[in-house]
């Protein structure tokens, strides 16, 4: 068991040092583009990756879970497995995204977002296939190459937009280059996965017809996260401005980045959620703890620090012209916490079956979603905006943990989760009394304060901390 925590410590350190400098690259790309368009032009470009985001969602089907689940079980033939997943994506993505490019036109939208929408469709149809792949990495423990294939994909977009940013470039010029990334990223995933499976894309129409007989409660679910997850950025587009829809989409992107980090943990120990609610429900509500402690650890402080460093963080990211973001961003922060959570209890459920019973949480959210943001966006523009994305948040995180609750009678303990808290409240007098006001300093004063005052209360042990370093060490040697 040991063993196995330091290979998912090891993956962890790489899936998050890869994705920490990706992060990097992508907040530069984002700097510059913002500082090239202005907030109206930011809200063009948002609304043309919100439109063709909820096409790609409709043909997410619940595969990439789906595909995790099924290959981690004893004795799956993941060639097969592989193959069929990734045809159904393919044949999925084709229809939905047409369908995109026809309802574009009927849109009310500018020509240059049209255009903009007809560019970025198969930036996004590789992105989709990739991201269907992942759950090879995540079983084989391989989290080097999605990090490398990140990597790759972001530094040539940052060549690419430093260009755009030095000659003016246009929303168009600035979509081409979002599609040379996935480009980039689908190639390295699918090399790596051909090289681990030797899949190849399986046609058959009755094996596609079972997946997705499989995988349609996800299905459900996904679009119905896709409405409380993207509308708001729609229905704003809608009754504001593009420069409201530019203000809410920088405060929108910080959050998009941050909550990868849970998604990427959990993707780790998915397999062993799944593995271990059949064969050991001991070993399943072990795991299920300890990644609820890891997540708290990680969502505390960064909520905290985040309200703190809010306005620093706004302005290195988009500089001036977007204070109006730094309140919507406040907002968000909070629904990051619920989302923290979400991504465990998410996969929990996939893990123990209960699918089908989640797409009616997922459906109640979604249409409280759309008419509390339909009442308030039209009022109170990007706040009401996210103040919905919030309450959202939370309704579905209790949903899903009140379903787990049901299913399995696990009721985690949250003595960590009240020492993570205490820990970040001191952490955040520690930023208010701090002499220097400056982020640089500010930042790595407030890590380093959490991290003591979380190891006084005993938060963490010296155990936990000889893992990840056991794995950081075994990864460099």
């Amino acid at each position: 068991m040991i063993e196995l925590k330091q290979k998912i410590a090891q993956n962890f350190l790489i899936s998050f040092a890869g994705r920490f400098l990706a992060g990097i690259l992508g907040i530069v790309s984002f700097s510059l583009m913002a500082r090239t368009l202005g907030s109206s032009g930011m809200g063009e470009y948002a609304i043309v990756l919100a439109f063709l985001y909820i096409f790609q969602v409709f043909a997410d089907f619940g595969l990439d879970t789906i595909l995790t689940r099924e290959i981690s079980k004893p004795g799956a033939d993941e060639k097969r497995v592989v193959g069929t997943v990734f045809f159904t994506r393919g044949l999925l993505l084709a229809f939905f995204l047409v369908l995109a490019l026809c309802a574009a036109q009927l849109t009310p939208y500018s020509p240059e977002v049209k255009q903009g929408i007809m560019a970025a469709a198969l930036g996004f149809f590789l992105l989709s296939l990739s991201s269907v792949l992942m759950g090879v990495f995540q079983k084989h423990l391989k989290t080097i190459v999605p990090a490398t294939a990140d990597i790759a994909a972001r530094v040539v977009q940052v060549g690419f937009v430093w260009y755009l940013f030095v000659t003016r470039g246009s929303i168009f010029d600035f979509l081409l280059v979002f599609v040379l990334g996935g480009l980039i990223h689908f190639s390295v995933i699918y090399y790596f996965v051909k090289k681990y499976t030797g899949f190849h894309v399986t046609a058959g129409a009755r094996a596609v017809k079972e997946m997705l007989r499989e995988s349609w409660p996800l299905a459900v679910s996904v679009v119905m996260i896709l409405i409380y997850f993207k509308g708001d950025t729609l229905i704003l587009s809608f009754f504001h401005s593009s420069r409201d829809v530019g203000i809410y989409n920088v405060a929108y992107k910080i959050l998009e980045n941050i909550i990868f980090f849970p998604a990427m943990f959990v993707g780790l120990v998915m397999p062993l959620l799944s593995r271990y609610f059949i064969s050991d429900r001991a070993l399943f509500q072990n795991v299920f703890q300890k990644t609820l402690d890891f997540l708290v650890i990680i969502a505390v402080p960064t909520v905290f620090g985040g309200m703190y460093l809010a306005q620093d963080i706004i302005a290195i990211i988009s500089g001036p012209g977007f204070e109006a973001a730094i309140l919507p961003f406040q907002i968000l922060l909070v629904a990051i916490a619920f989302i923290f959570l979400g991504s465990l209890f998410g996969s929990a459920i996939v893990a123990i079956h209960k699918q089908k019973t989640v797409m009616y949480a997922y459906g109640a959210a979604a249409l409280f979603n759309v008419a509390a943001n339909l009442y308030l966006i039209s009022r109170y523009s990007y706040i009401g905006a996210a103040l919905v994305t919030a309450l959202t948040e939370f309704f579905v995180s209790l949903a899903m943990f009140l379903i787990i609750y049901r299913t399995t009678r696990v009721i985690p303990a949250f003595a960590v989760s009240g020492k993570a808290f205490l820990a970040a409240v001191a952490m955040f007098f520690v930023l208010w009394a701090s002499p220097v006001q400056i982020f640089a300093v500010l930042f790595p004063l407030g890590c380093g304060a959490y991290v003591a005052f979380l190891y006084l209360l005993k938060g963490f042990s010296r155990d936990d901390f000889k893992i990840f370093t056991v794995a950081a060490l075994a990864r460099k040697g």
